[in-house]
């Protein structure tokens, strides 16, 4: 089963569902979508809104995560061991009120992060294949780096830098 969310946004969201549609056909594969704003899509199982544990449950339960070009979402989709694809909204579409998506989710495909979908071939094309899974560390993990780190400060085991680099990272910022 595929995952689609187009998120909370007040804007419909339809070219994301009506290319969630057209994967289901060309790949033969159950889509659940979650279409906020957006009017369903008959063909497709579908709901509005959900809170966060239901769209957990899903994303956990997906093969795939297809998803708008929202922070909130994506990390969601990456937390549940996701790479997801992800179909950035167009304000020249109607489908919000500037570009941001569009901008935010070109540099995180730049950094890997995600897979972006301009075209529905393109999305095909991705979900065709297997998708990479994501190294979901426990919470704990990030805590227990954290502290040793201050450990290491505090017992002096952190390499000084040379009086000359921290003038230059305090000119960089």
């Amino acid at each position: 089963m595929i995952f689609v969310t187009v998120g909370t946004d007040h804007h419909p969201f339809v070219r994301l569902l009506e290319w969630a549609d057209q994967v289901r056909v060309a790949l033969d594969v159950d889509v659940v979508a979650q279409h906020g704003a957006t009017p369903s899509i008959r063909s497709m199982e579908s709901f509005d809104y959900a809170g966060v544990q239901e769209m957990e449950a899903l994303a956990m339960s997906a093969t795939a995560v297809v998803c708008h070009g929202g922070p909130g979402t994506i990390a969601l989709a990456r937390r549940c061991g996701h790479r997801p694809v992800v179909v950035a909204r167009r304000p020249d579409l109607g489908e919000h009120v500037d570009d941001h998506q569009v901008r935010y989710t070109a540099r995180l495909a730049a950094d890997g992060e995600i897979d972006l979908a301009n075209s529905v071939e393109v999305l095909i094309s991705l979900l065709r294949s297997p998708r990479p899974a994501v190294d979901v560390r426990p919470e704990g993990d990030v805590a227990a780096a954290f502290s040793g780190a201050i450990e290491d400060l505090v017992a002096g085991r952190l390499a000084r830098r040379r009086l000359r680099s921290r003038l230059l990272l305090r000119r960089s910022l």
